[in-house]
């Protein structure tokens, strides 16, 4: 039920997310992880959840609008920004759903990739973890879980850099850019 704490994760559900590490963490970690979204790692998944017996603990929301997300996203305790640097793509890149949880003031946890960390390092709003094993993954929610001073300091700079880091102040920079090329 809403207002009750839980994990968050949104998006494809495709191999080199994380899953078969993070379903092995859920043993460890008391509140429920949604489940967001599909995808071609779908099956396995659910193969996970039942081998590690955490079925009560994994919700499958499955597709859901972006306006289902819209209201989901905000009542989540923790989101979750986990995939494997299968390439340098997935190293360097920056997942959505790491903005989406930013701009609803959930702190999340997340890869400490290139990207990612240069952002908190400007903006503290995830907890960055080096690596995906199970053990990493629990101790890094259950910490956030129970450190309210952290928790609520993540989610403050959540909203300094939800004010910040949108389309509308990126919009301005580019139009401030070409007023100068053009000398105006």
């Amino acid at each position: 039920a809403i207002g009750t704490p839980f994990l968050l994760y949104q998006g494809a559900v495709n191999e080199g997310r994380s899953f078969e590490t993070l379903i092995p963490a859920m043993q460890q970690i008391e509140v429920p992880l949604w489940i967001c979204g599909d995808g071609n790692f779908m099956q396995q998944v659910k193969t996970l959840v039942a081998t590690h017996q955490v079925a009560d603990k994994v919700i499958f929301k499955g597709m859901v609008t972006p306006k289902e997300l819209a209201q989901i996203t905000p009542q989540a305790t923790i989101g979750l920004t986990l995939f494997e640097a299968t390439g340098l793509n997935q190293y360097y890149s920056l997942a959505n759903r790491f903005f989406d949880y930013m701009m609803a003031g959930i702190p999340q946890i997340c890869v400490n990739y290139p990207e990612y960390a240069a952002i908190n390092k400007q903006y503290e709003i995830a907890v960055l973890i080096n690596d995906t094993q199970p053990a990493t993954i629990a101790n890094a929610v259950n910490k956030l879980l129970t450190d309210a001073v952290t928790y609520k300091r993540l989610q403050e700079q959540c909203k300094l850099a939800a004010n910040d880091l949108h389309w509308q102040a990126e919009a301005n920079k580019l139009i401030q850019f070409y007023e100068n090329l053009s000398g105006s």
